[in-house]
């Protein structure tokens, strides 16, 4: 790595930071509240594991849902069945992580050799399976109930054991909300989406994330020169499963409940829909449309009956006229006016010379 790309990923790290410290108090701002802009956090990590496969690996799975829930199921399980007592998120955290990951290497051992629709399919098939075990398994889910009344997991941090339900100290803010509406949940939250944000930019520009791309668009060509591509898809495929799985736990944590319907079709097709109008290929779109959808549902969904109409056609216009999605469009226009002022200095100098 030069010194152009160090320095350019040390921008976006400090820009990453302080757009994630700002954010609460603006979304207050526009009427958001702090308890939403930590779940848009959390689910944002989900939507970006969803993006890494869907952009940069090309396959489109309906079924990250049962990696979502079943982090969440997981963690909680944790904590009431082996830790009541001396709740530890971080092994909560990590146990739920692990477990998303054999579940995502187990199923796409089978999964990544189809392609297209069939792709798309089996890990709805998948999901579906785990949704019955879930409703089934009543002594261990409760069921349709979900498991409610999770223990507080505590953060421990050397010799304290941190209660992320702590709000910071109380300073106004003005139209920009009070610091005190800010709990310790937003912040370990924050660093987490940082973090997995610098990790994914790292990750989708190596020599890993090239030959992702180069098998997305050409693999036969990819194969001929060496590539494994169903390895290859397999390594993403666990990657993408991970961090919904890690969105998961960290989201039933701090909701202090896990629902069935968080392994559930809706699930999947929400974080399609989030991504999508975000921008597939890009690192900001999946946090753009998930904020922005979920922003959209907890304004609209307090006045109206029919969100999901709504939402349905917020979906349908990207698609029609912004098929790169939000992040993408404005990408390209950017970097297509960027192109033409090169080719008009170039012009220029040209003629000059001349």
């Amino acid at each position: 790595m030069n010194v152009s790309q160090r320095g350019a990923g040390v921008r976006f790290a400090l820009f990453t930071l302080a757009g994630l410290a700002l954010f609460p108090f603006i979304f207050h701002a526009i009427d958001g509240y702090a308890g939403l802009a930590t779940q848009i956090v959390i689910v944002s990590i989900a939507s970006i594991g969803f993006n890494f496969l869907l952009g940069y690996t090309g396959l489109l799975s309906y079924g990250h849902a049962m990696f979502y829930g079943g982090g969440g199921y997981v963690a909680a399980l944790l904590l009431i069945r082996l830790m009541p007592q001396h709740p530890n998120l971080w092994l909560a955290v990590i146990g739920a992580t692990l477990a998303a990951t054999i579940l995502a290497l187990l199923v796409g051992a089978l999964a990544v050799r189809l392609y297209g629709i069939y792709f798309a399919l089996l890990t709805l098939a998948f999901a579906q399976m785990i949704y019955f075990v879930v409703e089934q398994a009543q002594d261990w889910t409760n069921g349709d109930d979900g498991l409610q009344s999770i223990p507080a997991a505590l953060l421990p941090i050397g010799p304290y054991s941190i209660d992320l339900g702590t709000a910071l100290p109380p300073l106004a803010l003005g139209p920009f909300g009070n610091l005190s509406d800010i709990k310790l949940w937003y912040i370990v939250s924050a660093l987490a989406l940082c973090g997995v944000m610098i990790g994914m930019r790292a990750l989708t520009r190596s020599q890993f994330g090239e030959v992702l791309t180069a098998i997305r668009e050409n693999e036969e060509r990819s194969s001929l020169i060496g590539f494994n591509a169903a390895a290859y898809r397999l390594a993403a495929f666990a990657i993408s499963g991970a961090l919904t799985g890690f969105a998961g736990a960290l989201r039933a944590l701090y909701d202090g409940s896990v629902a069935v319907e968080s392994v559930g079709i809706e699930r999947s097709g929400s974080l399609v829909i989030y991504t999508i109008v975000g921008g597939v290929q890009t690192l900001l779109g999946p946090v753009l449309g998930t904020g922005l959808i979920m922003y959209l549902e907890a304004v609209l969904s307090a006045h109206i009956s029919y969100w999901r109409l709504v939402e349905g056609v917020i979906f349908v216009a990207v698609i029609i006229f912004l098929p790169a999605g939000i992040v993408g469009t404005i990408a390209k226009r950017f970097s297509g006016r960027a192109k033409d002022r090169a080719l008009l200095a170039k012009s220029v100098s040209t003629g000059s010379s001349k």
